[in-house]
């Protein structure tokens, strides 16, 4: 899909888009991007899509130096499945509404993109949903430091999107950065937002997350 191709697609109206992510959703086959068979723990994210001013956003978090993990990133609401939680898509909700009091009935699953192993070992599942916009958040400040309302218009501009070749603990990983504003979108968020981009809309921008 050429990039002239999403404008109508991500403007406008919200059920053209709804259908799309919906239908690639559904006909991809999920899979598990693993690097190590390391032990890890199942966790989950939401990456929440509304419609403001008529065109297609994704909202982004910005963690506090609080949290165990992944301080001051920029991230999807999620964590860790909890033994209360039937399935991880229950997780996905509890945490979005937990951190973002987010309600699980105003959340609408499309489906979910793939599964991605951390460094910090992880195993983390996306799931796409839209809400309604405006919305009253409930903000846990103890979680969330700030929130970001990015365009979907801007995420697929080719510019704004580089991967830089990073070696850790004997790998070498492909890190995938997007710039928004003065924050950058990078790490485990960086590839869940390229693999969920690569099977909405084509844009080709995973390989490996590890050479």
């Amino acid at each position: 899909m050429r990039n002239s191709d999403h404008t109508q697609l991500i403007t406008g109206n919200s059920g053209h888009l709804y259908r799309l992510i919906k239908d690639r959703l559904s006909g991809h086959r999920h899979r598990i991007h693993k690097y190590a068979d390391h032990p890890s723990r199942d966790a989950a994210v939401l990456i929440p899509i509304f419609f403001k001013d008529d065109h297609a956003h994704l909202l982004f978090t910005k963690r506090t130096d609080n949290v165990e993990h992944h301080k001051g990133q920029i991230s999807f609401p999620g964590g860790v499945k909890d033994s209360g939680d039937k399935s991880l898509l229950d997780t996905a909700l509890r945490e979005s509404w937990e951190e973002m009091g987010i309600k699980p009935e105003h959340v609408t699953i499309l489906g979910k993109s793939d599964t991605f192993l951390t460094n910090t070992n992880y195993l983390v599942t996306p799931y796409v949903g839209f809400y309604p916009y405006p919305y009253d958040y409930v903000i846990n400040e103890g979680e969330i430091a700030e929130i970001f309302e990015v365009p979907l218009r801007h995420l697929l501009d080719p510019d704004i999107f580089e991967t830089k070749v990073w070696k850790k603990d004997g790998y070498t990983w492909h890190v995938h950065f997007y710039y928004y504003m003065d924050e950058q979108i990078w790490g485990v968020t960086g590839f869940l937002l390229s693999n969920f981009l690569d099977i909405v809309f084509e844009t080709k921008r995973i390989n490996s997350p590890v050479l």
